[in-house]
C-alpha cells in the first residue's frame, strides 16, 4: 500500500482543524456581538487574536520540533488547541473569550508546519503529491466546512458548542497520533536550547528556493483572499446579494478544490510540479480576468469562481509539495519558514488591497490580484530546487 492511512488520518484531521478554527468563527460572529453587546468590528477581532499567534508561532515551531521532539511538539499542538477550544467555549465575555483565541491560535502554530513537514518523512517522494494532495484536501474541508458546521451547531446547540466540537475533532486527532506514532529516543548528552533555534532558522532561510517558493505562496495567497474578500462586499453593497448567495459563491471554490487537490497531486507525480503549478496558477489568472471583462450575472460569477477554486487548489497543492521536498535535512524548519510567510499574505491581504479597493473600486483588485498570481508563477518557476536524491519516504 503506498500510504499508511493510519498514520496519515490523524494527521489530516490535524492539518483541517487549523483552518476550521480560524474561518470557523466568521459565521458566529453576528451571534457573538450579539451576546455581549459589542459591535461586529468589535467581535470581528476574534479573527485576528486567532490568526496573529498561528502565523508568529509558525516561524519557530518547526524548528523547535526538529531540535527537540518532532512527536512531543505535535502532541503538545494538539493539547493547546483543544485547551484553547474548550476555553473558548466557556468564555462569558469578550476579554476572556479573545485570550483563549489567543491559546487556541498558538496551538494552531504548532500543528501545519509540523504535519506538512511529518508527510514528507512519511511518504515516499514517488507518492508525494498524492499525499499533499489529500493535505490540500483537508485544507480544503477546513475552510468550507467550518463556516458551514459553526452555523449548524449554533443554531441546534448554541455557539459555544462548536468550539466544543473543535476540541473533541483536536483531542480525537491527537490521541490517536499518539497510538500510531513511535517514540524517538535522543541520544545521550544531547541537549538544545533557544538560540540553537534561530540558527536552524537562518540555516532553512539559505537554502535553496525556500525565499523563491515561500514568497510565491504569500502573493498566491494575498490574491486569492482579496479576490474572495472584496467581491463579497462588492456584491453585497453594490447588487444587494443575500449573504447565503455570497457564501454559496465563496464556498464553491472550495468545493472544486476538494475534487482538484488530489488531481494535482496525481498529475504533479507524474508531469512535474513546476508544471502543474504553472497550470492552476494560468486557470486562476484566466478565472480573475473573465471577472473583471465580463459584467455581472450570478451564474456567470459562480463559474468563475468554480474556475478559481479550481486553478487555486492546483497550484496550492504543486507549491505545497515543492516546499516539502525542498529540504530533507531541514524540512521541518523549512517548512515553518514557508507556512509563516504564506499564511502573512491572508492577514495582509484586506489591509493591502483596501488601499486601492476604496478609491478605484473592484476592478484595481482584480487587476492587481492578477499581477500577484502572475509574481507567483514567476517566483515559482525561477526557484532553485535542491539537487534530486535517492527516494527517502517510508512509504
Amino acid at each position: 500500500m503506498p500510504l499508511d492511512l493510519k498514520k496519515l488520518i490523524p494527521l489530516y484531521i490535524g492539518a483541517a482543524i487549523g483552518p476550521m478554527g480560524g474561518f470557523g468563527i466568521v459565521t458566529i460572529l453576528p451571534v457573538l456581538a450579539q451576546s455581549w453587546s459589542v459591535a461586529f468590528s468589535t467581535a470581528a477581532v476574534a479573527i485576528t487574536f486567532y490568526m496573529v499567534p498561528f502565523i508568529i508561532i509558525q516561524i519557530f515551531s518547526g524548528a523547535i520540533a526538529q531540535l527537540f521532539d518532532v512527536r512531543k511538539t505535535l502532541l503538545f499542538g494538539f493539547s493547546l488547541y483543544t485547551v484553547g477550544a474548550v476555553l473558548s467555549g466557556t468564555a462569558t465575555g469578550l476579554g476572556t473569550f479573545l485570550t483563549y483565541r489567543i491559546v487556541q491560535g498558538v496551538g494552531a502554530g504548532f500543528l501545519t508546519p509540523i504535519i506538512m513537514a511529518l508527510i514528507g518523512e512519511l511518504v515516499a517522494e514517488r507518492h508525494m503529491g498524492k499525499a499533499i494532495g489529500m493535505l490540500g484536501v483537508a485544507y480544503t474541508i477546513g475552510v468550507t466546512l467550518g463556516p458551514f458546521l459553526s452555523g449548524m451547531i449554533e443554531v441546534r446547540l448554541g455557539w459555544p458548542w462548536f468550539f466544543y466540537f473543535l476540541a473533541l475533532l483536536a483531542f480525537t486527532a491527537g490521541a490517536s497520533y499518539a497510538l500510531t506514532s513511535q517514540r524517538v529516543v535522543r541520544p545521550a548528552g544531547t541537549s538544545s536550547g533557544l538560540l540553537d533555534v534561530v540558527a536552524l532558522l537562518k540555516r532553512a532561510l539559505r537554502e535553496p528556493g525556500v525565499i523563491g517558493i515561500s514568497f510565491a505562496a504569500f502573493t498566491l495567497f494575498l490574491a486569492y483572499v482579496g479576490v474572495m474578500t472584496f467581491t463579497a462586499d462588492y456584491l453585497k453593497s453594490g447588487f444587494g446579494l443575500p449573504s447565503d448567495k455570497v457564501g454559496v459563491m465563496l464556498s464553491i471554490t472550495g468545493f472544486s478544490g476538494i475534487f482538484a487537490s488530489p488531481m494535482a497531486g496525481f498529475l504533479g507525480d507524474r508531469l512535474g510540479r513546476r508544471r502543474v503549478f504553472l497550470m492552476g496558477t494560468a486557470v486562476a489568472v484566466c478565472a480573475v480576468a473573465l471577472m473583471l471583462l465580463a459584467g455581472y450575472s450570478y451564474s456567470g460569477f459562480l463559474l468563475f469562481f468554480l474556475l478559481l477554486g479550481t486553478g487555486a487548489a492546483t497550484a496550492w497543492t504543486s507549491l505545497n509539495t515543492m516546499a516539502v521536498q525542498l529540504s530533507i535535512e531541514l524540512r521541518q524548519p523549512v517548512t515553518s519558514v514557508y507556512n509563516a510567510i504564506k499564511f502573512s499574505g491572508y492577514a495582509l491581504s484586506p489591509a493591502v488591497l483596501s488601499l486601492i479597493y476604496a478609491p478605484f473600486g473592484l476592478k484595481s483588485v482584480q487587476a492587481a490580484c492578477i499581477i500577484a498570481i502572475v509574481m507567483a508563477s514567476v517566483l515559482a518557476a525561477t526557484a532553485r530546487n535542491r539537487p534530486a536524491k535517492t527516494e527517502t519516504g517510508l512509504y
